[in-house]
């Protein structure tokens, strides 16, 4: 993870922002964190979206906490024979 200063930030802004899309730049001032710039440039509205749905994450939860298979199971399941 990339850090800057605020003031780094404002005398480079479009920099920083361009970092970012490859790793997360943390902005501090006076040692302190005050923002995480994290780039988006290779995701669409649908997945933002679903990111900061509690909903989604609801639903994943769930699903995580429900028994699973192996892969060789599913295979078995899937064409009826042992892979």
């Amino acid at each position: 993870m990339k850090e800057a200063t605020l003031e780094q930030f404002t005398r480079d802004v479009k920099g920083f922002v361009t970092a970012s899309q490859g790793e997360r730049v943390l902005l501090t001032e006076n040692g302190k964190p005050l923002a995480l710039i994290v780039g988006i440039e290779h995701k669409d509205a649908e997945d933002l979206e679903l990111e900061a749905s509690p909903e989604f994450w609801r639903m994943i939860e769930e699903r995580r906490s429900e028994p699973t298979i192996s892969l060789e199971e599913l295979k078995a399941e899937i064409f009826g024979r042992d892979e």
